[in-house]
């Protein structure tokens, strides 16, 4: 009930409670973004633009349920519209690296992807979108996607 409140709030302009309701979900949200970018000083400053970009949409959540998933999915995609601009792979700090070798073979199998198939792998199973919302948000079709995350899933052997 808590959480409707401080939406209500936030949708009315009130900072202070989108950054408590944003606080609440940054720690899922930073693993993912994270594991876009493989780089904690990366991932901070997406996080942030990805936070300011969020405040300038918060009028459009329409929906009171679904603010985890509005933030989620407009910090990924800020995330991903960012690392798209790199043109070199971006390093990761000495931190990183201890994550990495620490890290279940399965995230380090999506560490090894490239940008574009982490990107459908967090959208298809981190943000649970279906392959149809995932074309549309891509401008692809969907039977583009399907075929891709099968190429991905199959490159990593992890076959459902």
């Amino acid at each position: 009930m808590y959480q409707f409140y401080l939406l209500a709030q936030a949708e009315k302009g009130n900072a202070e409670a989108f950054w408590v309701l944003a606080e609440h979900y940054l720690p899922v949200i930073f693993n993912e973004v994270w594991l876009l970018s493989g780089s904690t000083a990366e991932t901070k400053e997406m996080i942030d633009q990805g936070l300011l970009v969020a405040w300038s949409k918060i009028q459009a959540v329409a929906n009171r349920g679904a603010f985890q998933n509005f933030l989620s999915r407009t910090i990924v995609e800020t995330a991903f519209s960012r690392l798209r601009k790199h043109k070199a792979p971006l390093i990761p700090g000495p931190q990183d690296d201890e994550i990495i070798r620490e890290a279940s073979p399965p995230v380090q199998a999506i560490l090894q992807l490239n940008r574009s198939e982490r990107y459908l792998v967090i959208l298809r199973y981190l943000e649970n979108l279906t392959l149809q919302e995932i074309a549309v948000l891509l401008g692809k079709r969907e039977e583009q996607v399907s075929e891709a995350l099968t190429r991905i899933l199959s490159s990593l052997e992890v076959l459902d």
